[in-house]
């Protein structure tokens, strides 16, 4: 059956680690527009902000909406606005993380861009709100909380930050109020309970007519794992997480080899 939904993670899947803001290989592109010129939307699906999203998102040639963002927490409709948006209060997630030595913050704030505390390091392109302290930060609601703390990178490609799997260990966590997502290079996104890249996606399906059996989903981190189990075809990236490729009903070629295209060319050319 031909997919009605395509769901795409961005990095690691259509982009290419380093890449923030694209492009996308030309195989990629080409098999999302035929995607999109035979009548099925094309929805990114990330655990980046809005605005860390918005260059790349036009760089696939999509339009504003709907795309789900910030690990499920925030929603679009196809005009770009907002349709769902789950803040959270950060205050008790920083005083956990606090455990570790070196942790630093940022909060992403009405989704304009990043409130960071001082010593946050403001090292890649994205808007800085401006700086605030621990206890600020604490008491102002917002999406995501972004945890960095040191990290040597001496670990494998697929391989979650050990770093930031302790820091996020000792931070013991109130999984009734909070959900983490260990990355890379020191990185953990802390959003709302009740939120995932599934929550999100299924909010998309809903509004769009689509039930789950009628959507391929596309991803090749942990954070991707709901979302390929609720999809109709779950589908794990050749150099993803082996996690993923267990429960995705199939495993495409690696990005380097234009996995998403190659999978997608069954259906549109």
């Amino acid at each position: 059956m031909t997919p009605r939904l395509i769901a795409i993670d961005l990095d690691g899947t259509v982009i290419f680690p380093g890449g923030f803001h694209g492009p996308a290989s030309d195989a990629t592109l080409a098999a999302l527009d035929a995607a999109r010129r035979a009548g099925v939307p094309v929805v990114v699906v990330t655990a980046r902000t809005m605005v860390d999203s918005r260059r790349a998102v036009e760089a696939l040639g999509l339009g504003p909406g709907p795309h789900v963002y910030t690990e499920g927490a925030v929603v679009t409709d196809a005009r770009g606005r907002v349709s769902h948006r789950a803040e959270m209060e950060p205050g008790a997630a920083i005083e956990g993380y606090l455990r570790t030595p070196g942790a630093t913050f940022a909060l992403e704030h009405d989704a304009e861009g990043w409130l960071t505390c001082p010593d946050y390091p403001h090292v890649y392109d994205t808007v800085w709100l401006g700086r605030a302290s621990h206890e600020q930060l604490g008491r102002t609601p917002g999406t995501v909380l972004g945890v960095r703390v040191d990290c040597d990178g001496t670990y494998g490609e697929a391989d979650l930050c050990p770093h930031s799997e302790a820091a996020t260990a000792l931070a013991e966590l109130d999984p009734s109020r909070y959900r983490a997502h260990v990355g890379r290079n020191g990185w953990t996104a802390v959003v709302a309970a009740g939120n995932d890249k599934a929550t999100g996606l299924a909010r998309v399906a809903k509004e769009l007519g689509v039930d789950a059996s009628g959507v391929i989903a596309f991803g090749d981190s942990l954070n991707d794992l709901p979302m390929i189990e609720w999809a109709g075809i779950g589908v794990a990236m050749g150099q993803g997480r082996e996690e993923l490729k267990a429960v995705a009903q199939e495993v495409a070629p690696p990005i380097g080899e234009d996995g998403v295209a190659a999978v997608l060319g069954r259906w549109f050319d």
